[in-house]
Parts: structure tokens; C-alpha cells; sequence
């Protein structure tokens, strides 16, 4: 009896399926497009890219979460950021016609920590819900309005510009205009 009951035992661990891989396919819960990269030099290489994070509930598929697009720097890009009352670093909107300075080249030490630096970050541009946290398309506040200070390399050289976003109607239909691009060793205005 009991060679009989180990084989019971063991028959679901013995047993083999088709050979193939087993393919599970989970619908994305916010329903993003895939990452769509964005050239802000015009040099064929793509400096910020616009994708989408979900934090959902740990059942599988998620039943309720929130979904947030936004647009993040690639590497070799970074964003203006500035120091908050903490000393942490926060992304910088800037005003149309405030002077953006040369990109500094002085000092580089452990000790000599800059007020305005560019860094990697994300730009939030909308968020939704769905399931039981379930909201409407809700665009950030007066997206239109904020400018936003980027540094890049193109062609072996530094550049620095500007660009905003257009407030978007759903999650297909983000636009980003470049206002300003300067070589990083020249000033410029922010449109």
C-alpha cells in the first residue's frame, strides 16, 4: 500500500507536458502603448522617452491600481534639478525668460555640491485608476505652462534647451515642443 501512495504522491511531479514553452499572456491593466522615444536634438538619437508605470493590487491580473505616464530622460540626457529645503533633489520648472547659465565646467570634488545640476528624473504627465482606485484621465495641472531645462550630447558635443509638454487628451497623444537648443557652453532664455 504505501509503494502505491508514494507513486500517487509523486505522479504529478513525474508527469510531462508538450514540449514548447508555456506562454502566460496578462493584458497590461492601464492599457499603455509601448515606450516612444523622443529625439529633442534632431541628431537620430533618441534623448527622452515617454512610457508608463502601474502600482496595482498583488492578485494576478491586478483588479485595482493607478497608472501614470511620463517622460523619461535616456542616458546621456538629464534634467534641471535644484535642491529642495531638505537638500534633496527635485526636478526644476522654470518661467519663460528666466536666464539658464553655461554649463559649469569649474570645480568637480566631493566637497562642492551644486544648487542646480542636471540629473536624471521623471516628469509626471497624467494618471488614471482602474478597478476599485478606478479615475478618469487626469492630465497634471497646467502642463502646458511649465518648462523644463534639458542637457544632452549630440554630435560629441554638450547642448542644453528647453521643451514643454502639451497636456494630452488620452494616453495616445502626448506632444513635446523644443523651445530652446544651445551649445551647454552659451546662455540662453527660455521661451
Amino acid at each position: 500500500m504505501r509503494p502505491f501512495l508514494l507513486t500517487l504522491a509523486l505522479l504529478p511531479f513525474l508527469a510531462t507536458a508538450q514540449p514548447g514553452e508555456l506562454i502566460i499572456r496578462f493584458a497590461e491593466p492601464c492599457g499603455f502603448a509601448p515606450p516612444d522615444s523622443i529625439d529633442l536634438t534632431g541628431d537620430g538619437i533618441p534623448d527622452v522617452v515617454v512610457q508608463g508605470t502601474s502600482n496595482g493590487t498583488d492578485d494576478v491580473p491586478s483588479s485595482s491600481g493607478s497608472c501614470t505616464l511620463n517622460v523619461v530622460n535616456l542616458p546621456g540626457t538629464g534634467f534641471l534639478t535644484d535642491l529642495d529645503a531638505q537638500g534633496y533633489r527635485q526636478l526644476k520648472v522654470v518661467a519663460p525668460g528666466e536666464l539658464i547659465k553655461p554649463l559649469e565646467t569649474g570645480r568637480r570634488d566631493d566637497l562642492y555640491i551644486p544648487r542646480l545640476l542636471y540629473s536624471d528624473d521623471t516628469i509626471p504627465v497624467a494618471h488614471w485608476g482602474y478597478g476599485h482606485w478606478a479615475s478618469a484621465f487626469t492630465p497634471v495641472p497646467n502642463l502646458s505652462a511649465q518648462r523644463y531645462v534639458f542637457c544632452t550630447m549630440s554630435e560629441g558635443k554638450a547642448w542644453h534647451g528647453s521643451f514643454t509638454l502639451m497636456a494630452p487628451n488620452d494616453e495616445a497623444k502626448l506632444k513635446l515642443h523644443v523651445g530652446a537648443l544651445v551649445p551647454a557652453d552659451q546662455p540662453f532664455k527660455v521661451p
